[in-house]
């Protein structure tokens, strides 16, 4: 029952966005092609509802997440500048960390994590680096120290759950 009110939610939204754009393209609306990224961000969500459904496959959750978020960052570059990504293209780098991240919260397998602080820290050097300043470079130094540091947090507090689990036995 639920699984047939799910595909009639996106009968509704397909149909209604195919009738503005439609709309846009006789010239009775205009601006609507602003809104194209929310296919994207549909079919992202369609991918993360399917993995909380079946809780079986993290590529599930993976790709819908990175789906999700790419199409988020679409709708800022379209209610924007496109010509922005020439220097918000680390936000790619970004973008694939969180969905490490989302994976490693769900999973918790520590070479995701290790991926996720990683390209976060990346992606955050090169935003410093190609926004702000090239002067700036240094500082992805110091991100990467700070990541190895929460990396070494993160395992430390694995083992003491460890430990202490191995004790309640």
């Amino acid at each position: 029952m639920r699984h047939t009110s799910s595909f009639n939610i996106l009968a509704v939204i397909l149909i209604l966005l195919g009738l503005i754009l439609l709309l846009e393209n006789f010239g009775i609306v205009s601006g609507a092609w602003l809104i194209w990224p929310i296919l994207p961000l549909i079919l992202g969500v369609g991918f993360t509802m399917l993995y909380f459904k079946t809780k079986k496959d993290l590529v599930l959750l993976g790709l819908g997440m990175f789906i999700g978020l790419n199409s988020l960052f679409f709708f800022y570059l379209n209610f924007t500048r496109w010509s922005l990504l020439a220097y918000l293209w680390p936000v790619f780098i970004v973008i694939i960390g969180i969905t490490f991240l989302a994976c490693y919260l769900l999973s918790e397998k520590k070479v995701i994590l290790y991926l996720s602080v990683i390209l976060m820290a990346l992606g955050a050097s090169f935003i410093l680096i190609f926004v702000i300043s090239t002067m700036l470079w240094p500082i992805t130094l110091v991100l990467a120290g700070v990541s190895f540091i929460i990396i070494s947090l993160f395992e430390r507090q694995s083992k003491e759950k460890g430990a202490k689990s191995g004790k309640k036995r």
